[in-house]
């Protein structure tokens, strides 16, 4: 058995155990982590028992058949087709309760295609159970994370080097970008800013000030899977809040991956973070969601920032983990943050990047 069917087989037992009948997947995230393949607008059904379904247009059935180990992949070449083929696949089932897989990124317009399609039927959130399996990474996908890590700090390097006033936040990224795409990043999210806080920084043609702080934030994927890693650098002359933030988001980072260790709290770490910002005396730039986990997406559970629930989870041996994700803000220093990417071990943390 090859490691991804037997990810749907635990899937199945944990299905089994919460009386669900099949799991319907929209995400590239969990179809890849489940087929193997990497695929745009992707469709899976997988039932309690027995063997999934991939649904896919018919041009592109050939070639998924070649790259997966699931031997049902349903063609189709309308809309219509690919609903009543699901509708078909899931009736023969005979699933009553239906999972389908909230991930952050799933499409509103396909869950409310799905409840309508199967308006009889009970749907849940499978996202949990999924990332149950998904949280815990296997050596494949730690040596595909290690490879992304090292495109990181490449690609991190190019931009940082290239930062000088007159430049623009998107000629900046482009120089990560590259540096990714030439060492076989398949995907690359990157956040650029500089002047004026911004906690999602997305590039502007904004023209780098002599005196601003400048932030870069680079998410090279490798096989699918992300590293994470950022820091930042201050042109001209540099005020001593400015020079506090940048010692204290440091010490911090570095205090909390001396803390990584299976059975620590999420919310152990945000602590540490927030008692080190107040003794360097910025703590009034606080951001909550010190940390996130790192895998198939550059931001998944446990998401700290979004998901206050995730602060209270516990740290599990075979997590990778980021480590400074929510930046000091503030107009006096701009964004600040350094995020460095950690494999959790029994005895500790391991840096990735």
């Amino acid at each position: 058995m090859n490691r991804f069917e037997n990810r749907v087989r635990r899937l199945q037992v944990l299905m089994s155990e919460k009386d669900v009948g099949g799991v319907m997947i929209r995400n590239v995230y969990s179809f890849r982590y489940f087929t193997g393949v990497g695929w745009w607008q992707p469709a899976l059904f997988i039932p309690v028992s027995g063997d999934p379904t991939i649904f896919a247009f018919e041009d592109e059935v050939d070639e998924l058949k070649d790259g997966t180990w699931i031997e049902n992949v349903l063609g189709y070449r309308k809309v219509e087709e690919l609903m009543k083929g699901v509708v078909s696949v899931i009736k023969s089932s005979g699933a009553e309760t239906l999972g389908f897989d909230l991930d952050i990124d799933s499409s509103a317009l396909l869950y409310q295609q799905f409840l309508h399609m199967h308006a009889e039927k009970k749907v849940i959130d499978a996202h949990g159970m999924i990332m149950e399996l998904r949280m815990i990474k296997d050596e494949e996908e730690v040596s595909m994370i290690r490879k992304a890590s090292e495109i990181a700090g490449e690609s991190l390097k190019a931009a940082l080097n290239t930062v000088k006033p007159g430049l623009t936040e998107t000629e900046v990224a482009g120089e990560a970008v590259y540096t990714a795409r030439k060492m076989g990043s398949e995907s690359v999210h990157i956040y650029v800013n500089s002047g004026g806080p911004r906690i999602h920084a997305h590039p502007r043609n904004k023209r780098i000030g002599s005196q601003d702080t400048v932030m870069i934030d680079v998410m090279p994927s490798y096989g699918g899977y992300y590293s994470d890693k950022a820091d930042t650098i201050c042109l001209g002359s540099v005020s001593d809040e400015k020079k506090r933030a940048l010692q204290a988001f440091s010490n911090a980072v570095n205090a909390c991956a001396s803390k990584l260790k299976p059975g620590l709290n999420m919310e152990e770490l945000e602590s540490e973070a927030y008692r080190i910002y107040g003794e360097h005396g910025v703590a009034q730039y606080y951001v909550q969601g010190f940390s996130h986990g790192v895998g198939l997406r550059f931001e998944e559970d446990p998401i700290t920032t979004i998901i206050v629930a995730h602060r209270r989870m516990r740290i599990k041996e075979g997590m990778v983990l980021n480590l400074g994700h929510a930046p000091l803000s503030g107009k006096p220093i701009g964004v600040v943050k350094k995020e460095e990417t950690y494999l959790i071990r029994e005895g500790g943390a391991v840096k990735l990047t």
